[in-house]
């Protein structure tokens, strides 16, 4: 794989932030006062945050994965280029992971 397509491919996984951004705002007049973050076991909520709470934690901490995520990438595509294709995989796999779970405090809240 060619660097330079690596690294576009790469940067393209920070369309998660502006994408967990937007689900938060259009989503944002829907959602309760309290938002559960955390589950217990049997999947009862037993942690919760204000709209503003959970979203500032879900940008942030999508912000530090990213941040981990563009290193770990930019280390690959330097010292291992041959290594590039499942590297680009794998990272859109763990992005897509915590996107998932970022983005289902609103999609839980919304619907139960």
């Amino acid at each position: 794989m060619e660097t330079s397509s690596f690294i576009k491919q790469l940067w393209a996984l920070w369309l998660a932030l502006l994408t967990t951004f937007l689900n938060f705002r259009l989503c944002w007049n829907h959602l309760p006062a309290r938002i559960a973050m955390h589950y217990d076991p049997s999947g009862r909520p037993n942690s919760w945050a204000s709209p503003e709470g959970a979203q500032a934690f879900s940008l942030w901490f999508l912000l530090l994965v990213l941040a981990l995520i563009t290193a770990v990438g930019y280390l690959v595509a330097y010292t291992r280029p041959d290594r590039a294709k499942p590297a680009i995989f794998l990272l859109y796999i763990a992005v897509g992971i915590v996107w998932l779970f970022l983005n289902g405090f609103v999609w839980f809240n919304l619907v139960g």
